[in-house]
């Protein structure tokens, strides 16, 4: 603890908050994820306690940036009001209020060149998992919105979180877009609901031919439902996957199991589909075989 405690009085020096800050009690937790900053009023001072990651990888960054909410709620320009800010139960509201107050801490790190855990490619993909309704480039463009900020007030992190879209506009949300359709599937999803994906007739008779193709051909092969496609298994080892998306493509993936290279080809109305069945069936075959020697 004693490294801990080095580090946050130097901190509390660094940004001249230590004369308003009475103890800060350190908190060692086994994750970065789990690193957080409480803050407690008394009278003219605060108290506060830390969570730190008990690894000392990049340990002044992580523990500076904690510091920060606090210089933060101390900063009379920030105007922190703990009234305004939303509950953790608000779990929309709240997690991107969370992520918005997270970039302005870690933006900061950035430009005064401090190392940090959080550094901003880590910060633009915690922001697009928040932002999964926003396509990869719209939460992109948002994200380097927040990160050029230079300078916020609390109340304008709570109005951000509340309408970001309105705040910075990004065009409406592409449902279009891959990887929002993916995350629609994330909690439900089944090989029929793949195959409705497909508004064309013809692609989904030729995806229910592979299906019943493999059914029938690849003895002992196991057909599931994965978030995003269809996976083909033998003894818990995928060795094809087929993915159907609304846009009317239908993507199908051997994995060579002997060299580990995935082969990929698009499957359209002038596909020759026989190709493509007796491929399935090639593969399998090597696996069975491979699965029978001693």
């Amino acid at each position: 603890m004693d490294k801990e405690r080095i580090v946050v009085e130097d901190v509390l020096t660094s940004l001249a908050i230590r004369d308003s800050v009475r103890e800060v009690y350190v908190e060692r937790t086994g994750s970065p994820w789990n690193e957080k900053v409480l803050v407690k009023r008394k009278g003219d001072h605060l108290d506060a306690k830390i969570f730190v990651w008990e690894d000392n990888r990049y340990l002044y960054g992580r523990i500076y940036r904690l510091l920060l909410y606090i210089y933060d709620i101390l900063n009379p320009a920030f105007l922190y009001d703990s009234r305004r800010a939303p509950k953790e139960e608000e779990t929309p509201v709240w997690e991107l209020y969370s992520q918005i107050w997270g970039i302005y801490a870690d933006s900061r790190l950035e430009r005064t060149r401090i190392p940090n855990f959080y550094d901003r490619t880590l910060r633009r993909n915690l922001f697009a998992e928040v932002k999964k309704e926003l396509a990869w480039d719209q939460a992109s463009r948002l994200f380097d919105g927040l990160w050029a900020r230079e300078s916020w007030t609390h109340g304008e992190m709570v109005e951000y979180a509340c309408a970001p879209v309105t705040a910075a506009p990004t065009g409406d949300p592409s449902v279009n877009a891959l990887e929002v359709e993916v995350r629609a599937f994330l909690k439900d999803h089944s090989v029929k609901k793949h195959l409705e994906r497909l508004t064309s007739a013809v692609l989904k008779d030729m995806a229910n031919e592979i299906l019943s193709f493999t059914s029938y051909h690849c003895h002992g092969a196991l057909i599931r439902s994965s978030y995003y496609g269809i996976h083909f298994d033998y003894k818990a080892t995928t060795f094809a996957e087929m993915i159907p998306t609304r846009n009317n493509r239908l993507l199908l993936t051997l994995r060579d199991f002997r060299t580990s290279v995935p082969r990929t080809r698009e499957i359209s109305g002038q596909t020759d589909l026989a190709g493509a069945q007796e491929a399935i069936k090639d593969l399998f075959t090597l696996m069975y075989l491979d699965s029978q020697s001693p």
